[in-house]
């Protein structure tokens, strides 16, 4: 297993279930961003592999240059930066891209770290091509998944005046999940908005979440063969790049109704 994590130890990458299969080294990859400076909380999980007959050209890159590209996975390094977010140094900036065939998601994300991410693949690799022996004929029944992405919003908690409150946002399907937290108008987001209930009563064709309470996101719904689809992205305050994830494909959507004297106060 290869987990790098970033400097504050609370958003990682992890990179597990290596095997050599045939002329193919696979494995899983799932990031795990948490900073609430940037107001990230997201997680991420798809699958890879390099071809044993490509590896030599594709690590002498990733060991000149930092870059890295692979299905579903591409990656590169920028390195010994400094920005002026928090006027702090770290070695390495390490910028990710992950796809998934679930949901045609994607993200693009970024860990900042002072480990090198390439030289530890580039170990891990080489010792599963020299060491390890070849899965083959080992047949693995992928776990059932649905594809279905289900978007949730409620309210969590309420300001001491009432007029604002605190809201939450939570986007997942089987291969990810964002959380976005965000302050609006109480009265506003209470219960669920009248053009969504039209659209739930098929009296509308389309329904868009657009930019509510500050948070980055673009969600656009729609109907066809008698569910909903939606695609959008969302965004974070991720720094020096904001870290997006991008979905497409059918969704349930719920706002969850809370009684006002249920909700803890926030000064």
């Amino acid at each position: 297993m290869i987990k790098l994590l970033d400097y504050n130890n609370s958003s990682s990458l992890v990179i597990n279930d290596i095997e050599k299969v045939g002329n193919r080294i696979n494995f899983s990859i799932a990031v795990y961003l948490l900073d609430k400076r940037t107001d990230t909380n997201i997680r991420f999980e798809t699958e890879s592999f390099v071809k044993i007959d490509e590896w030599q050209h594709k690590s002498e890159i990733l060991l000149s240059d930092h870059k890295l590209e692979l299905e579903n996975f591409s990656f590169h390094a920028e390195l010994n930066k400094m920005y002026s977010w928090d006027n702090h140094i770290i070695s390495n900036y390490n910028f990710f891209e992950l796809s998934c065939n679930i949901n045609k998601s994607h993200l693009k994300c970024m860990i900042e770290s002072a480990d090198v991410f390439g030289k530890e693949f580039i170990d891990e690799i080489n010792e599963v091509i020299s060491y390890y022996p070849d899965c083959s004929e080992t047949v693995l029944q992928p776990s059932p998944r649905n594809g279905v992405i289900h978007i949730k919003q409620k309210v969590v908690g309420i300001y001491e005046s009432g007029e604002f409150c605190s809201t939450q946002l939570k986007v997942c399907s089987d291969n990810f999940q964002m959380i976005r937290v965000f302050d609006d108008f109480y009265n506003g987001i209470i219960s669920e908005p009248k053009d969504f209930i039209q659209f739930k009563n098929n009296e509308l064709d389309r329904f868009v979440v657009g930019d509510v309470g500050g948070a980055i996101l673009d969600i656009d719904l729609y109907r066809r063969d008698d569910k909903v689809k939606g695609e959008g992205s969302i965004y974070d305050w991720g720094y020096p790049e904001h870290n997006e994830l991008t979905f497409d494909g059918y969704v349930e959507v719920e706002w969850v109704n809370v009684d006002k004297k249920d909700l803890p106060l926030i000064s």
